[in-house]
């Protein structure tokens, strides 16, 4: 597992959250992704006004999906963004962490390190993603 991983666990599910006071599951991918790797993704605050509204999320997904996740990889590697279905309905997102864990957030739980075989996860993996590498801090289309 990677180092970081366990340092995200527990932080707890604020629908819009952006830091370790409380994250969504794009909140937690853009925590870790932004301060473990540099990345500078968009923020994406008052495109939904709850997390939990799978038509608004998904919505959002299919706007902002192509734009984040660059190349489909075939098995998850470090950094790979795992696009997820919840319901049959792609709407939540996790990033990998090694070792067959993917950590993420849940409702009403917070940050989780769940295995990729585990029951709850089984079939919800839609597809492993690198993230585009124009969002890296250096050459960020934000700035």
């Amino acid at each position: 597992m990677y180092e970081w991983a366990k340092n995200y666990v527990g932080i707890p599910f604020v629908s819009g959250g952006r830091d370790r006071t409380g994250v969504d599951c794009y909140g937690l991918v853009r925590l870790i992704l932004t301060h473990e790797y540099g990345f500078d993704l968009p923020v994406l605050l008052g495109d939904y006004t709850n997390a939990l509204n799978i038509a608004e999320t998904k919505r959002l997904f299919l706007l902002n999906v192509p734009i984040l996740c660059g190349e489909r990889l075939e098995s998850p590697e470090e950094k790979a963004v795992a696009l997820m279905k919840m319901n049959g309905r792609l709407c939540h997102i996790g990033l990998y962490a090694g070792d067959g864990y993917i950590i993420h957030c849940r409702h009403k739980v917070g940050v989780v390190l769940e295995r990729i075989s585990s029951p709850a996860l089984a079939g919800c993996v839609e597809g492993w993603y690198r993230v585009d590498s124009s969002y890296s801090m250096s050459q960020s289309v934000l700035n």
